[in-house]
Protein backbone atom coordinates (compact mmCIF):
# COMPACT_ATOMS: atom_id res chain seq x y z
CA UNK A 1 0.00 0.00 0.00
CA UNK A 2 1.47 3.53 -1.01
CA UNK A 3 0.72 6.02 1.52
CA UNK A 4 -0.21 9.55 0.27
CA UNK A 5 1.86 12.40 1.59
CA UNK A 6 2.39 15.51 -0.31
CA UNK A 7 1.42 19.04 -0.53
CA UNK A 8 0.07 22.02 -1.99
CA UNK A 9 2.02 22.63 -4.39
CA UNK A 10 2.20 25.90 -7.00
CA UNK A 11 0.24 25.55 -10.57
CA UNK A 12 2.39 28.25 -11.79
CA UNK A 13 2.84 28.25 -15.70
CA UNK A 14 -0.23 25.01 -16.04
CA UNK A 15 -1.73 22.62 -13.10
CA UNK A 16 0.51 19.75 -14.64
CA UNK A 17 3.46 21.67 -13.05
CA UNK A 18 2.10 21.16 -9.35
CA UNK A 19 2.32 16.80 -10.32
CA UNK A 20 6.10 17.64 -11.24
CA UNK A 21 6.84 19.73 -8.38
CA UNK A 22 5.43 17.08 -6.02
CA UNK A 23 7.63 14.44 -7.26
CA UNK A 24 10.73 16.46 -6.52
CA UNK A 25 9.60 17.03 -3.04
CA UNK A 26 8.82 13.16 -2.63
CA UNK A 27 5.28 13.70 -2.78
CA UNK A 28 2.85 10.58 -3.44
CA UNK A 29 -0.52 13.07 -3.40
CA UNK A 30 -1.20 17.06 -4.19
CA UNK A 31 -3.22 19.70 -3.52
CA UNK A 32 -3.53 21.99 -5.92
CA UNK A 33 -6.01 25.26 -7.42
CA UNK A 34 -7.74 24.66 -10.08
CA UNK A 35 -7.78 28.03 -10.77
CA UNK A 36 -7.09 31.39 -9.11
CA UNK A 37 -7.44 31.24 -5.41
CA UNK A 38 -8.60 35.73 -5.39
CA UNK A 39 -11.05 35.56 -8.09
CA UNK A 40 -14.81 35.36 -8.09
CA UNK A 41 -15.38 34.58 -11.69
CA UNK A 42 -16.43 30.44 -12.50
CA UNK A 43 -13.59 29.28 -15.16
CA UNK A 44 -14.40 26.20 -17.34
CA UNK A 45 -11.06 23.57 -17.65
CA UNK A 46 -9.90 23.44 -20.94
CA UNK A 47 -9.01 19.90 -23.22
CA UNK A 48 -5.50 21.06 -23.16
CA UNK A 49 -5.34 21.02 -19.33
CA UNK A 50 -7.11 17.85 -18.91
CA UNK A 51 -4.89 16.13 -21.06
CA UNK A 52 -1.23 18.06 -19.25
CA UNK A 53 -2.32 16.95 -16.37
CA UNK A 54 -2.92 13.49 -17.04
CA UNK A 55 0.00 12.99 -18.88
CA UNK A 56 2.00 14.51 -15.57
CA UNK A 57 0.22 11.80 -13.64
CA UNK A 58 1.41 9.31 -15.59
CA UNK A 59 4.96 10.69 -16.00
CA UNK A 60 5.14 11.12 -11.91
CA UNK A 61 3.06 8.58 -10.52
CA UNK A 62 1.06 10.63 -8.42
CA UNK A 63 -2.33 9.72 -9.40
CA UNK A 64 -4.32 11.44 -5.99
CA UNK A 65 -4.55 15.00 -6.65
CA UNK A 66 -7.25 17.38 -4.33
CA UNK A 67 -8.58 19.89 -4.74
CA UNK A 68 -8.87 23.37 -2.89
CA UNK A 69 -11.66 25.75 -3.67
CA UNK A 70 -10.86 29.99 -3.88
CA UNK A 71 -10.68 31.24 -0.15
CA UNK A 72 -13.42 33.90 -1.15
CA UNK A 73 -15.76 31.80 -1.28
CA UNK A 74 -18.57 31.59 1.49
CA UNK A 75 -21.23 29.83 1.41
CA UNK A 76 -23.18 31.01 4.19
CA UNK A 77 -22.54 35.06 3.44
CA UNK A 78 -24.89 37.17 4.99
CA UNK A 79 -24.71 39.38 1.62
CA UNK A 80 -27.29 37.10 -0.75
CA UNK A 81 -25.06 38.21 -4.16
CA UNK A 82 -22.00 37.56 -2.35
CA UNK A 83 -23.99 33.95 -1.61
CA UNK A 84 -24.43 33.51 -5.23
CA UNK A 85 -21.13 34.24 -6.59
CA UNK A 86 -20.09 31.83 -3.67
CA UNK A 87 -22.18 29.43 -5.16
CA UNK A 88 -21.56 29.58 -9.17
CA UNK A 89 -17.53 29.66 -8.34
CA UNK A 90 -17.84 26.43 -5.87
CA UNK A 91 -19.95 24.96 -8.63
CA UNK A 92 -17.76 25.48 -11.50
CA UNK A 93 -14.85 24.26 -8.84
CA UNK A 94 -16.60 20.88 -8.75
CA UNK A 95 -17.29 20.98 -12.30
CA UNK A 96 -13.44 21.49 -12.91
CA UNK A 97 -12.33 18.89 -10.34
CA UNK A 98 -14.73 16.05 -12.47
CA UNK A 99 -13.22 17.33 -15.72
CA UNK A 100 -9.37 16.85 -14.13
CA UNK A 101 -10.36 13.46 -12.96
CA UNK A 102 -10.23 14.96 -8.92
CA UNK A 103 -12.44 13.51 -6.39
CA UNK A 104 -11.88 16.08 -3.23
CA UNK A 105 -12.60 19.74 -3.51
CA UNK A 106 -11.60 20.93 0.01
CA UNK A 107 -13.60 24.11 0.97
CA UNK A 108 -13.74 26.36 3.81
CA UNK A 109 -17.24 26.14 5.66
CA UNK A 110 -17.68 30.60 5.61
CA UNK A 111 -18.86 32.78 8.25
CA UNK A 112 -22.12 34.71 9.33
CA UNK A 113 -22.11 36.66 12.78
CA UNK A 114 -25.46 34.50 13.87
CA UNK A 115 -24.54 31.16 14.28
CA UNK A 116 -27.85 29.31 13.68
CA UNK A 117 -28.71 31.45 10.48
CA UNK A 118 -25.34 31.22 8.99
CA UNK A 119 -25.92 27.53 9.73
CA UNK A 120 -29.32 27.79 7.95
CA UNK A 121 -27.81 29.14 4.87
CA UNK A 122 -24.58 27.02 4.82
CA UNK A 123 -26.63 23.72 4.65
CA UNK A 124 -28.69 25.39 2.10
CA UNK A 125 -26.18 25.82 -0.32
CA UNK A 126 -24.70 22.70 0.18
CA UNK A 127 -28.32 21.05 -0.81
CA UNK A 128 -28.56 22.94 -3.60
CA UNK A 129 -24.88 21.72 -4.67
CA UNK A 130 -25.37 18.62 -4.33
CA UNK A 131 -28.89 18.46 -6.90
CA UNK A 132 -26.47 20.14 -9.16
CA UNK A 133 -23.06 19.12 -9.17
CA UNK A 134 -21.59 16.67 -11.29
CA UNK A 135 -20.51 12.57 -10.50
CA UNK A 136 -17.46 11.22 -9.36
CA UNK A 137 -16.71 14.66 -7.06
CA UNK A 138 -17.11 15.35 -3.37
CA UNK A 139 -17.85 18.24 -1.24
CA UNK A 140 -14.53 18.01 1.49
CA UNK A 141 -15.58 20.26 4.16
CA UNK A 142 -12.67 21.50 6.11
CA UNK A 143 -12.35 21.54 9.89
CA UNK A 144 -12.36 25.60 11.03
CA UNK A 145 -10.51 26.85 13.69
CA UNK A 146 -13.11 29.52 14.85
CA UNK A 147 -11.58 32.32 13.81
CA UNK A 148 -14.12 35.38 14.06
CA UNK A 149 -17.49 34.08 13.23
CA UNK A 150 -15.90 30.85 11.24
CA UNK A 151 -18.66 28.21 11.37
CA UNK A 152 -17.93 24.95 11.80
CA UNK A 153 -14.85 24.55 14.07
CA UNK A 154 -16.74 21.60 16.76
CA UNK A 155 -17.80 18.27 15.49
CA UNK A 156 -21.37 19.05 16.32
CA UNK A 157 -21.25 21.47 13.25
CA UNK A 158 -21.21 18.99 11.19
CA UNK A 159 -23.74 16.31 12.52
CA UNK A 160 -26.02 19.15 11.57
CA UNK A 161 -25.07 19.58 8.62
CA UNK A 162 -25.15 15.59 8.16
CA UNK A 163 -28.56 15.63 9.83
CA UNK A 164 -30.19 17.66 7.52
CA UNK A 165 -28.05 16.15 4.79
CA UNK A 166 -27.17 12.50 4.75
CA UNK A 167 -25.50 12.27 1.16
CA UNK A 168 -22.15 10.07 1.10
CA UNK A 169 -20.53 12.84 -1.62
CA UNK A 170 -20.04 15.42 1.97
CA UNK A 171 -17.05 13.96 3.32
CA UNK A 172 -14.46 15.55 5.84
CA UNK A 173 -11.21 17.26 5.46
CA UNK A 174 -9.46 17.19 9.13
CA UNK A 175 -7.06 20.27 9.25
CA UNK A 176 -4.59 19.73 12.28
CA UNK A 177 -4.12 23.30 13.27
CA UNK A 178 -7.28 24.17 12.72
CA UNK A 179 -8.44 21.22 14.77
CA UNK A 180 -6.11 22.32 17.92
CA UNK A 181 -6.72 26.12 17.16
CA UNK A 182 -10.72 24.71 18.32
CA UNK A 183 -9.84 23.06 21.49
CA UNK A 184 -9.02 19.42 20.21
CA UNK A 185 -6.45 18.25 21.83
CA UNK A 186 -4.19 15.24 20.17
CA UNK A 187 -0.61 15.31 21.44
CA UNK A 188 -1.43 12.11 23.95
CA UNK A 189 -2.66 9.11 22.91
CA UNK A 190 -5.64 9.44 25.34
CA UNK A 191 -6.70 12.81 24.09
CA UNK A 192 -6.22 11.75 21.27
CA UNK A 193 -8.12 8.60 20.70
CA UNK A 194 -10.79 10.79 23.06
CA UNK A 195 -11.14 13.27 19.56
CA UNK A 196 -11.71 10.46 17.54
CA UNK A 197 -14.10 8.50 19.81
CA UNK A 198 -16.08 12.11 19.34
CA UNK A 199 -15.63 12.70 15.93
CA UNK A 200 -17.02 9.43 15.30
CA UNK A 201 -19.94 9.74 17.57
CA UNK A 202 -20.71 13.00 16.06
CA UNK A 203 -20.09 12.30 12.27
CA UNK A 204 -18.60 8.94 11.68
CA UNK A 205 -15.04 8.24 10.71
CA UNK A 206 -15.84 7.14 7.35
CA UNK A 207 -16.78 10.40 6.13
CA UNK A 208 -13.30 11.39 6.98
CA UNK A 209 -11.12 11.54 3.52
CA UNK A 210 -8.81 14.03 3.58
CA UNK A 211 -6.07 15.23 5.76
CA UNK A 212 -4.54 18.75 6.13
CA UNK A 213 -1.44 18.24 8.63
CA UNK A 214 -0.03 21.83 9.42
CA UNK A 215 1.46 22.40 13.21
CA UNK A 216 -0.53 25.37 14.83
CA UNK A 217 1.60 28.77 15.56
CA UNK A 218 -1.22 29.71 18.59
CA UNK A 219 -2.17 27.38 21.48
CA UNK A 220 -4.95 25.09 22.41
CA UNK A 221 -8.57 26.50 22.13
CA UNK A 222 -7.23 29.75 20.77
CA UNK A 223 -9.72 29.92 17.73
CA UNK A 224 -6.70 31.34 15.67
CA UNK A 225 -5.85 30.03 12.61
CA UNK A 226 -2.11 30.23 12.02
CA UNK A 227 -0.03 27.36 10.64
CA UNK A 228 3.35 26.30 11.34
CA UNK A 229 6.10 24.09 10.02
CA UNK A 230 5.69 20.34 11.14
CA UNK A 231 7.32 19.97 15.04
CA UNK A 232 7.84 23.39 15.34
CA UNK A 233 4.13 24.93 16.71
CA UNK A 234 2.19 24.27 19.65
CA UNK A 235 1.21 20.75 18.51
CA UNK A 236 4.74 19.25 18.15
CA UNK A 237 5.66 15.92 16.45
CA UNK A 238 3.44 13.69 18.95
CA UNK A 239 0.21 14.26 16.96
CA UNK A 240 1.66 13.94 13.39
CA UNK A 241 2.85 10.45 14.73
CA UNK A 242 -0.41 9.61 16.15
CA UNK A 243 -1.92 10.17 13.06
CA UNK A 244 0.38 9.15 10.58
CA UNK A 245 0.67 5.53 11.91
CA UNK A 246 -3.11 5.24 12.65
CA UNK A 247 -4.16 2.14 10.58
CA UNK A 248 -8.10 3.98 10.42
CA UNK A 249 -5.94 6.55 8.40
CA UNK A 250 -3.52 5.08 6.53
CA UNK A 251 -5.15 5.42 2.71
CA UNK A 252 -6.22 8.95 2.89
CA UNK A 253 -4.14 11.46 1.38
CA UNK A 254 -2.30 13.64 3.62
CA UNK A 255 -1.41 17.11 2.85
CA UNK A 256 1.14 20.04 3.92
CA UNK A 257 -0.22 23.92 3.97
CA UNK A 258 3.21 25.19 6.00
CA UNK A 259 4.02 28.74 5.69
CA UNK A 260 7.45 28.60 3.40
CA UNK A 261 7.07 26.36 0.34
CA UNK A 262 11.14 26.66 0.20
CA UNK A 263 10.85 24.25 3.27
CA UNK A 264 8.24 21.96 2.06
CA UNK A 265 11.20 19.46 1.59
CA UNK A 266 12.32 19.51 5.18
CA UNK A 267 8.52 19.12 6.60
CA UNK A 268 7.55 16.03 4.19
CA UNK A 269 10.99 14.07 5.24
CA UNK A 270 9.80 14.55 9.26
CA UNK A 271 6.63 13.36 7.77
CA UNK A 272 7.81 10.21 6.19
CA UNK A 273 10.14 9.81 8.52
CA UNK A 274 7.26 9.14 11.31
CA UNK A 275 5.83 6.46 8.98
CA UNK A 276 6.30 2.69 10.98
CA UNK A 277 3.67 1.07 9.21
Amino acid sequence: MQRLIGAHTSTAGGLQNALYEGKQLGCTAVQIFTASPRQWKPVPVAAEQIEKLQHARHETGIECVVSHAAYLINLASQDPDTRRKAYEAYLAELQRCAALGIRYAVVHMGSHPDFDTGMQLLIESLRHLLAEMPDGVCIAMETMAGQGNALCYRFEHFARIYDALPDERLVICADTCHLFAAGYDMRTPETYHAVWDEFDRYIGLSRLQVWHLNDSKKPLGSRVDRHEHIGEGELGLSAFQLILNDPRFATLPMLIETPDEKRFAEDLAKLWGMVTS
